[in-house]
């Protein structure tokens, strides 16, 4: 399976993501459009994904997925917050170390994404003073983890074609979004719904590499991709 060689283009694609993201929070000039690493992240993410809920789905269980997907993420998780409350209790008066806390139930629940769409602004000044605001991206994640392979046995049981139906719920969730464009930003941002296009078109990547022979001149447009992304870093706001 693809997603289990390394994949020395993937990684280099997350790094730069990363990179961009950092810059951004970082003020530096030239990447006003760095947040948009998070949306290459779940790009990738999709794909990687969908490689292993495949193979987990038609060979090893739904289960043992989840096992791994909890140990991989929770306990770096706990470890993280539980050193920045010790910080906190030091360091924070009594009303921000109680929403320190609500932060932290909402990120160790995955549901941290929601919270903050009702609660907080991405691109506010006051979200530069929220450490654990980053975590939004994981529990849209992980959101993504629990209801994907259920979502791909539900298809199989059916007897629908994987890459189809996965295709209008793409379609489902950029319409979503389109239609979200002129409502508040904090729910096209955060929330899965409007995110889950992102993750299926990486995982429709993912199908269509597996089952069909790519020509040359399809792997060559992957330069005039990462152009336009440095491109989007460079010119968005």
């Amino acid at each position: 399976m693809i997603y289990k060689k390394f994949r020395l283009d993937i990684n280099g694609l997350r790094a730069f993501a990363l990179i961009s993201v950092v810059l951004y929070h970082f003020g530096v000039p030239y990447v006003s459009g760095g947040f948009i690493g998070v949306d290459v992240f779940f790009v990738i993410s999709g794909f990687l994904m969908t490689g292993i809920v495949l193979e987990r789905v038609d060979h090893k269980g739904v289960l043992d997925f989840y096992i791994a997907r909890f140990l991989r993420i929770v306990p770096a998780l706990v470890f993280a917050i539980l050193l920045l409350m010790i910080f906190g209790l030091f360091t924070l008066s009594t009303n921000e170390y109680e929403a320190l806390s609500k932060n932290a139930i909402s990120s160790l629940l995955f549901y941290s994404n929601n919270y903050y769409a009702i609660h907080s602004s991405y691109f506010d000044s006051s979200s530069e003073f929220n450490f654990l605001l980053h975590t939004w991206s994981l529990s849209v994640e992980w959101q993504f983890y629990i209801l994907y392979p259920l979502l791909v046995i539900i298809v199989k049981k059916l007897r629908f074609p994987v890459g189809l139906s996965l295709s209008v719920i793409l379609a489902m969730s950029l319409a979503i979004t389109l239609m979200r464009v002129t409502g508040t930003k904090e729910d096209i941002f955060y929330l899965i719904p409007t995110r889950a296009w992102e993750m299926l078109a990486g995982g429709l990547v993912y199908i269509a590499s597996v089952r069909y022979k790519m020509p040359e001149w399809i792997k060559h447009c992957e330069v005039y991709g990462i152009v336009l992304i440095v491109v989007a870093v460079v010119i968005l706001h």
